[in-house]
């Protein structure tokens, strides 16, 4: 029987992976994946983008919601399918003032459009803009306007419900 990997041994093992195979790097004349900070990995503009403009095409595996079992990584497509994105959309990140905007190009595509103006080398980010639940992060992006959770502005309440309750039925 194989052993499970711990923590500690799984990130040394995969920084082996990183720098002698990259399969988690990326870069075309568009988006770079390099770190972004204290989150890991980001995606960035290797050009200038205007208003409005594609950034990129965002395809991937599609599954059934009802049988999907997976990451945070996972895109809703339509009402019965989701998409766990591939590389580069994979290493998108969240940000409650975001650069960029998701939106449904095809019946198995995603595209990502810019918002605003977008310079070289800025880090490309999205609002989730997920349905607020008890196993939702908090949100670290850093923007003026942050609501304190990956969550979608009307979830903010039940957000902050969730975590009073949450700590209120913590033992002290």
């Amino acid at each position: 029987m194989m052993a499970t990997l711990d923590k500690q041994r799984r990130k040394k093992l995969q920084k082996i992976v990183d720098s002698e195979y990259g399969y988690r790097e990326y870069q075309d004349d568009d988006v770079e994946v390099k770190i972004s900070g204290a989150v890991g990995l980001g995606v960035f503009a290797a050009r200038q983008f205007a208003p409005g403009e594609l950034i990129m095409e965002v395809t991937g595996q599609l599954m059934l919601k009802d049988a999907y079992e997976g990451s945070l990584f996972v895109m809703d497509l339509d009402d019965d399918y989701l998409m766990e994105p591939a590389v580069p959309a994979t290493f998108l990140n969240h940000s409650c003032n975001p650069n960029s905007d998701l939106v449904q190009l095809s019946d198995m595509t995603l595209g990502l459009v810019a918002v605003c103006n977008i310079e070289e080398g800025t880090e490309i980010c999205f609002d989730y803009q997920w349905e607020a639940a008890d196993w939702l992060p908090e949100c670290g992006c850093g923007a003026r306007n942050c609501r304190g959770w990956v969550v979608e502005e009307a979830g903010v309440k039940k957000m902050r419900r969730l975590t009073k309750n949450l700590s209120a039925s913590k033992p002290r």
